[in-house]
C-alpha cells in the first residue's frame, strides 16, 4: 500500500476481542482524524486457519513520504493495546461521548493465499 497505513495483528481470543478491537481503533483514529485528515477502516481477516484484524488508515499525510506520521500512529495504537480491558473501555466511553467521535465496524474479510506474489513474476 502506497498511501495508507495498514497494521495488522492477532487479539487475545476472549469474549471481549471485538469490543478492544473496535475500541483501539476507533480512540487512535479519531485521535488522528482532524490533524491528519484521514479515515480507517477495520477488517476481521480469515485467511487458510488463521484469523487476524487489519486496520487501515488513510489519508494524504499517512504513507511512505511521511515515516514520522507512520511512527506516531503506530505508537499510539501499541500504547493503547497494553492498557488492560477496564481502562481500554473507560477510556473509549468517555471519547464515544464526544459529538465528533466516530466508530467503524469490523467488516469480515476472507482472504486467499496469492501464490503469484513473489516478485519475480513482475518482471514478465
Amino acid at each position: 500500500m502506497e498511501k495508507g497505513l495498514e497494521i495488522s495483528f492477532q487479539a487475545r481470543a476472549g469474549t471481549h476481542e471485538t469490543e478492544v478491537v473496535e475500541a483501539l481503533a476507533s480512540i487512535v483514529g479519531n485521535r488522528f482524524r482532524e490533524s491528519l485528515d484521514i479515515d480507517w477502516r477495520v477488517f476481521h481477516v480469515t485467511l487458510g486457519n488463521e484469523r487476524f484484524y487489519k486496520v487501515l488508515f488513510e489519508g494524504r499525510k499517512v504513507g511512505r513520504l511521511h515515516p514520522h506520521i507512520e511512527k506516531e500512529i503506530r505508537e499510539s495504537f501499541d500504547t493503547l493495546s497494553r492498557d488492560n480491558y477496564a481502562e481500554l473501555m473507560r477510556l473509549y466511553k468517555k471519547e464515544k461521548r464526544k459529538a465528533e467521535f466516530e466508530t467503524k465496524r469490523i467488516t469480515q474479510l476472507k482472504e486467499e493465499f496469492d501464490l503469484w506474489e513473489d516478485r519475480f513474476w513482475e518482471y514478465f
